[in-house]
């Protein structure tokens, strides 16, 4: 059929965190391998997947979150917004919903409207348990478009 919307996803994923620090319950961790630019990075594509991948050395409580922030860089030239806080998280992203096991879990967020250029942070939400060291966090670049 023509002129339906599909989506479509950007051919490079980018690493955010490829072997993040532990995250202890209640704080708040920065992806710091790199940051993530819709225009440079996404392709102009304003939404992405973010996954996240990690081990808890025992099992978290089921549905608890390990929630998504966003910085806002260069928003005005060169100045930045604020750093996120677990009482003040600047840019809510999404969560992503914790299993109770102590195998690795994979989980995907999919975000709609990015921030232009951001530094992204990963906040253990009250699992009731540290997020293992080694954890990783990738975006893959996606959008919505009409077919042909």
């Amino acid at each position: 059929m023509s002129n339906e919307r599909i989506t479509v996803w950007g051919a490079t994923i980018k690493t955010i965190e490829s072997s993040g620090a532990s995250i202890a319950n209640g704080s708040v961790v920065q992806a710091d391998d790199a940051t993530y630019s819709v225009e440079s990075d996404g392709a102009g594509y304003p939404d992405a997947d973010f996954v996240l991948v990690g081990t808890f050395a025992v099992a978290p409580t089921e549905n608890t979150t390990l929630a998504l922030y966003a910085r806002p860089i260069d928003v005005d030239g060169t100045k930045d917004t604020e750093v996120p806080e677990a009482t003040r998280p600047t840019r809510f992203i999404g969560n992503f919903m914790v299993n109770n096991v102590t195998t690795e879990q994979v989980i995907v967020q999919e975000v709609f409207g990015l921030p232009r250029k951001a530094e992204y942070y990963v906040h253990n939400n009250g699992t009731g348990q540290l997020l293992n060291a080694g954890w990783t966090l990738k975006v893959t670049p996606r959008t919505d478009k009409l077919a042909a």
